[in-house]
């Protein structure tokens, strides 16, 4: 499992084993790896390189090293890649861009992979989702939940916990924008519409279908956004 290192940097090159080790699941979250010598010995490397890895890992919180001796897997902790992100500053209106780019970009991503690994407790959790809906529009209530609750089943039909996490981050970021996009007449509707075709493409799961849909999807809610800031007067 283990293979010997043969470079400088030898402790990023333990370090980079060890993460995609865990990353392909041969190494699991809360298993105890052998120790500095034994591993030293694996890689064909010295305890100090081995030493220097282990830190490494552990302050990107992959590790833990215990007071007795033994070093632990951690699970991934989303919050702590993304904390060590460094973000351009820019314009509240060009960062509002940025974030419909990047919706768009992992929607469309989302309802690919959902269309090939939803199955039937999935397919079930977004029909809730449309009723939830429909029940929105009997009852003259705005539709943000359950629009968020869409789009948040789509991206747990992926299995994919990372893109899961950036939805719902997504999501409670863009609240405001569905707020005015929902309330333009007519769109709660419209956007019922657009879901349940989405649905009907991954129930089948058409992967080019559902990505065509939810393209479309997302240029509607675009489109209404730049009419809405022209009928303001915005740039």
């Amino acid at each position: 499992m283990f293979q010997n290192v043969k470079s400088i940097r030898i402790s990023d090159q333990i370090a980079t084993q060890i993460r995609h080790l865990l990353l392909e699941g041969k190494l699991k979250p809360g298993e105890r790896l052998p120790t500095e010598s034994e591993l030293a010995e694996k890689f064909g490397a010295s305890r100090a390189s081995v030493r220097e890895a282990l830190s490494a890992l552990e302050s990107e919180g992959l590790v833990e090293r215990r007071k007795n001796g033994g070093t632990i897997l951690r699970r991934f902790s989303l919050n702590r890649v993304l904390s060590d992100v460094e973000f351009p500053r820019k314009l509240d209106r060009e960062l509002f861009f940025d974030l419909v780019e990047a919706r768009e970009m992992l929607e469309i991503q989302i309802v690919e992979l959902a269309s090939k690994r939803a199955d039937r407790i999935d397919l079930n959790r977004i029909e809730r989702a449309l009723e939830v809906m429909q029940e929105d529009i009997s009852m003259n209530r705005n539709g943000i939940e359950s629009d968020i609750l869409f789009h948040q089943c789509l991206a747990a039909a992926t299995k994919n916990q990372i893109l899961t996490g950036l939805s719902r981050s997504i999501g409670h970021m863009m609240q405001k924008t569905r707020a005015r996009t929902l309330e333009v007449p007519g769109r709660l509707d419209e956007c019922l519409q657009e879901h349940r075709a989405i649905y009907e493409a991954l129930a089948s799961h058409d992967a080019e279908l559902a990505r065509r849909l939810i393209k479309a999807h997302l240029a509607q809610v675009r489109l209404i956004m730049d009419e809405l800031d022209l009928e303001k007067g915005e740039p």
